[in-house]
């Protein structure tokens, strides 16, 4: 009688696994040793046939031979596809029996090559518990304690069929598992290209902050001798680092267009800015026709007018302001002009004022406050779903990626005692898809290294974490140089 301790201890370590291939692998081992059998295959059910998943022999080189085994389709006439249509356990005392009904050619075949013996076979399906079929697994040559072959006993039976119901129900859990999880990483998806979908700009930013944070991942895990910060990313670590890279400006779903969008300091604005300056050196001209004033003064004018349509035009697109050129757009906004109905209005608005007067970029404070607001929206909406243990920090994470190690970051102005290590790096892959992306209309692309300038300086005024941002260089690098030796593989 087998030690009833033996099969607790089997189905235990059955239920309490979480990695479905070492699932498969435990199906078959603990098959094979409760029958003392010398091999076993697993096959898994999959689109109205029997797909290869594992093969298992206590002879080594018998398992080295065994390499990759073809799908089998549903033939009434091979053992494990009989066990699958009708998911009953078939018992085969003699493959080399007469009248056995099955077409045993192959094991026959294959003894005759390599000079083995195939004695008995044990085929029985994996069902669950809502009667769904999940695969089917096949035992060969039952041994007695003396290692002699023998036919597998009613008692082998009695014990496979228990397993099979434990390996069934746990493989059906874990394929559960792994449709919640492919749906969520679906609905990510969804959202991701939602965000990015709205603009023409920084259309691929969230897949190019989740690649970055993956090659991170990579290197810390492939070369962590290299990486140097004794850290490595088991599969659960990586997946919630992954989700959260994808959902990290899941907050620009709100954020106005006309924001997000803004190409150049006055974007729609600019063409009624210069129009308003013509009529303006138009109304001199008349006034100069009429008499009302010299030509003096209205070549004067008109010069300024050239002038200063010509530099507001170069300041709309311009990437930075010196402060001659905002005292100008001062002095401007200071003129004012009277029309033919005799009212005086400025040259250009307040509000066109504050878009010249931007000295970097093209966002006013008010415009670039709303832009802020994302992370806001950011840490709300993922507030609201709700995520289980093993996500629970994606919120956090993914909120908190526009802090800055010296509290000079936003929405909370947090500093490093705050900012965990999966924020330091998000933050950095986040500012570097930044600087060198080359889809951004308001300027041009950093190049790698001029990229890598600037997050230095950042790392030294005390604003990302240095360490973070030397490993993080190490694995850009140890990419590109793995994509260019693979192009070079393909010449």
């Amino acid at each position: 009688m087998f030690d009833v301790n033996k099969i607790l201890e089997m189905s235990i370590s059955l239920t309490a696994e979480h990695d479905y291939n070492k699932i498969l692998e435990k199906t078959v081992t603990c098959a094979m040793e409760l029958t003392n059998c010398e091999g076993g295959t697993l096959y898994l059910f999959r689109e109205n046939r029997l797909e290869f998943m594992i093969m298992r022999n206590i002879d080594p080189e018998v398992q080295r031979r065994g390499g990759t085994v073809p799908p089998l389709e549903l033939d009434e006439t091979k053992v494990c596809a009989y066990s699958a249509i009708h998911r009953e356990l078939v018992n085969v005392p003699d493959v080399y029996a007469e009248n056995t009904g099955f077409d045993f050619s192959g094991p026959k075949e294959y003894d005759k090559v390599f000079g083995c013996h195939t004695k008995s076979m044990l085929a029985f399906p994996l069902i669950n518990h809502e009667e769904k079929l999940i695969g089917v697994a096949q035992l060969l040559n039952a041994r007695n304690p003396e290692g002699e072959l023998i036919s597998f006993t009613a008692e082998h039976e009695t014990l496979i069929r228990a397993l099979a119901s434990m390996a069934a129900v746990s493989l059906s859990n874990m394929q559960y598992v792994s449709q919640i999880k492919q749906l969520l990483h679906s609905i990510v998806n969804v959202f991701t290209n939602a965000i990015d979908a709205r603009t023409p700009y920084n259309y691929y930013h969230s897949r190019h902050v989740h690649d970055l944070v993956v090659d991170f991942m990579d290197y810390c895990n492939e070369k962590p001798e290299k990486a140097g910060i004794g850290l490595q990313f088991d599969a659960e670590h990586r997946e919630e680092l992954e989700l959260t890279a994808m959902m990290h400006d899941i907050g620009k779903l709100v954020t106005p267009l006309e924001v997000m969008n803004k190409e150049t300091r006055l974007a729609g604005r600019l063409e009624t800015v210069l129009a308003r300056l013509r009529y303006i050196r138009a109304l001199k001209r008349i006034a100069y026709l009429e008499g009302s004033c010299t030509k003096e003064e209205y070549e004067a004018e008109a010069d300024y007018i050239a002038e200063m349509l010509e530099l507001i035009q170069q300041i709309n697109a311009a990437g930075f302001l010196e402060d001659e050129t905002i005292a100008k757009i001062k002095r401007l906004a200071e003129r004012e002009y009277e029309d033919t109905d005799g009212e005086r209005y400025s040259y250009i608005t307040k509000e066109e004022t504050v878009c010249l007067m931007i000295k970097k970029g093209t966002l006013t404070e008010d415009e670039r406050e709303i832009m802020k607001q994302h992370v806001v929206f950011t840490e709300r909406f993922l507030s609201a779903m709700n995520f289980d243990e093993h996500y629970k920090n994606v919120r956090t994470w993914a909120s908190l990626h526009h802090e800055l190690l010296n509290g000079s970051g936003y929405p909370g102005g947090l500093t490093e005692k705050d900012l965990p290590f999966e924020v330091r790096l998000i933050t950095v892959a986040d500012v570097y898809d930044a600087l060198t992306s080359d889809d951004r209309p308001y300027k041009k692309p950093h190049s790698r290294e001029a990229a890598f300038a600037i997050l230095g300086h950042m790392a030294d005024d005390g604003q990302i974490d240095g360490k973070v941002l030397s490993v993080f260089k190490k694995a850009v690098l140890w990419k590109e140089a793995e994509k260019n030796n693979g192009k070079e593989a393909k010449k």
